[in-house]
């Protein structure tokens, strides 16, 4: 075996183990990029408990409809006003915007108090469907949340009902969006979604 063969072998064989060596030390820097959510990371998500309460339209709307669909879920502090109804139209854009995707995507109005007929009829002609409980079934459905609602806040559920991200009031929907699209796309593959928790700034 000549010295160039030698050469070759040791290339095939050793070589991947001796970069992956330095990868993993000391003298060696370099690490992958790191994708980031938009959303603050929920660790560990937050399950939503069963539950059975009854939407403005009066169906019976329990923890199982929720399964199999990603959520859009928006959180009013109290009556849904104009501010309500503009998140919820950004968060139709939001969903407008995963294409073919459109059909994987739900989205639920929380509100602790009632909503006057004529907002209910605006959210109607914003987008049909969108799942509303308000009242003292918006109440109920706050007490399944992760935190204290003082304040309007969105979150992203998986497939499983488990909260994943959180949005705070003010949040750019562009990066709900761009979090969303990914979300989709990593359940295209066998690895499940893991959204990254966002250094402290």
């Amino acid at each position: 075996m000549n010295r160039t063969t030698i050469i070759a072998v040791f290339a095939v064989f050793f070589l991947p183990v001796v970069i992956a060596v330095l990868m993993h030390s000391e003298w060696f820097q370099w690490r992958p990029a790191e994708t980031r959510n938009h959303g603050e990371l929920i660790q560990p998500p937050h399950s939503l408990p069963e539950f059975r309460l009854e939407t403005v339209d009066g169906l019976v709307a329990e923890q199982s409809d929720l399964l199999d669909q990603w959520q859009l879920l928006y959180v009013s502090d109290g009556a849904c006003g104009e501010s309500c109804v503009e998140t919820l139209y950004w968060m139709r854009q939001v969903r407008r915007a995963q294409d073919r995707h459109q059909p994987e995507v739900d989205i639920t109005l929380v509100t602790p108090e009632r909503i006057e007929t004529e907002t209910l009829a605006e959210i109607e002609a914003l987008e049909a469907g969108i799942r509303i409980f308000a009242g003292e079934a918006g109440q109920e459905f706050l007490s399944l949340l992760p935190e204290d609602q003082s304040v309007p806040v969105s979150y992203i559920l998986d497939p499983q009902a488990n909260i994943i991200l959180r949005y705070p009031d003010g949040s750019d929907f562009n990066g709900m969006r761009r979090d969303l699209r990914r979300l989709l796309t990593w359940t295209r593959t066998d690895q499940p979604p893991q959204p990254r928790q966002q250094p402290d700034s």
